[in-house]
This record gives C-alpha cells, structure tokens and sequence, in this order.
C-alpha cells in the first residue's frame, strides 16, 4: 500500500511543477538543420585560389563540381585567371612552365617545387602557399601549421606561411 501513495505523490509533484508555463505559438528561428559536410570530398560550391591584385595576393574563389585535391588547385593557380579575372585586374606571378609540383600532407604541409625556390618572386611563393593551405582546409586537412614547407632540389626547406589580403 505504500508504493502506491509514493507514486501518487511524485504524480501530484509533477504536475505542481508544469503549471505556470504558459504554451506559445510558432517561433521563427530559420531553416531546418540539413545533414551535409560543410568540408572534405563531398563539398561543392568553391575552391580558394589566390592571385595578385595591385601587387597583393588575394583569395579568389572558383565554383567547382566535386573535390579538388590541394596538387589539383595548383594546376589550377598555374593555368592563370580566366578571362573574367583578368578583366577584374587579376594576375599570376607564378610560371606556368613551372611544372609539375607535389604536395605533401602534414602539419605543417609540403610544396615540392621541381627547380630553385629562388627563381620565385615573394608573391608567387605566396599564392603557392596560400593555395595550398586553402585547398588543404578544403579537403579536411586543416593544419595547425599557419604555413607551409616549401622545398626546392638540392637546398634547405623554407617555411613560408600565407600573407594574403
């Protein structure tokens, strides 16, 4: 018998407890949540390369239709602005004759540059750099490493971080 009475009490405590809140209509609050990565392979929408604008490198993004590896923004940044960016004042600083570069993952990331760092002006290390941490992020590879290592054969590693606008 005494359970009973227990359980009667905590039902009438219960109830005690609700009253006073009052209901409410509908609030606003915006869309719905959506199940969708907002990084990594799956992500469409834009990839971040970065050209030069009076003199300073800057991030332009470009519209893409599935992933793009950080070794494939490169190829990207070294085909130049399109015809549109060029006409918003756009260029590039780095030689499309470069060639074939590699990018390895890590913390911080490295750039492999087929010849001497020193045949690169500072902007087109920079737009380099920038491109690579950019695509990186992009692909869900963000390092802690504000910049990136940049090797070039039979000389020491540079570490070059991003300094863009």
């Amino acid at each position: 018998m005494r359970k009973p009475r227990v359980l009667l009490v905590l039902a009438a405590a219960a109830l005690a407890a609700a009253c006073g809140v009052q209901p409410t209509g509908v609030v606003p609050a915006g869309p719905g949540p959506s199940i969708r990565a907002t990084t990594g392979p799956n992500v469409l929408g834009g990839l971040t390369l970065y050209f030069v604008s009076d003199g300073r490198v800057i991030p332009v993004t470009r519209p893409t239709e599935g992933f793009i590896s950080p070794e494939g923004a490169v190829t990207l940044l070294l085909q130049g602005p399109t015809d549109r960016e060029a006409a918003q004042g756009l260029t590039t600083f780095v030689p499309p004759e470069l060639g074939k570069l590699r990018v390895y993952s890590g913390d911080p990331s490295s750039l492999a540059l087929p010849y001497s760092v020193r045949k690169l002006s500072d902007q087109a290390i920079n737009q380099l750099v920038c491109t690579v941490i950019a695509a990186s992020t992009a692909a869900g590879r963000a390092p802690h490493s504000p910049g990136v290592n940049v090797i070039s054969p039979n000389e020491d590693v540079y570490f070059q971080s991003c300094k863009a606008d």
